[in-house]
């Protein structure tokens, strides 16, 4: 995953976390009997978020790990059958056994 697309879900991250601290604020403020409620709610969406944050960083950085090794894997895949392929060119043919 590029920096700029690290940078730029650090900076919705930290811009949910403000928004979601001035709608506590506000529910705190105008609606106290609905605290425990709006702050479970903030707690899941924070939660939510950041799960989803840490597994697109992950899905990035996996795909780049397997597409360097499934290069690899295939080339050298490529030099087997080739060396395989020389060595049934190179062997004698054999002709079947006839029954007698």
């Amino acid at each position: 995953m590029d920096a700029k697309y690290k940078l730029v879900i650090t900076i919705a991250y930290f811009a949910l976390i403000i928004i979601v601290l001035a709608v506590v604020g506000l529910i705190i403020a105008f609606r106290p009997d609905a605290t425990a409620t709006i702050i479970q709610f903030a707690g899941t969406t924070l939660t939510v978020a950041s799960t989803a944050a840490v597994t697109f960083y992950m899905l990035g950085k996996i795909a780049t790990q397997t597409n360097g090794a499934n290069t690899a894997l295939r080339e050298r895949n490529e030099q087997l059958e080739n060396q395989v392929k020389s060595l049934i060119a190179q062997a004698p043919s054999v002709k079947p056994a006839e029954d007698e």
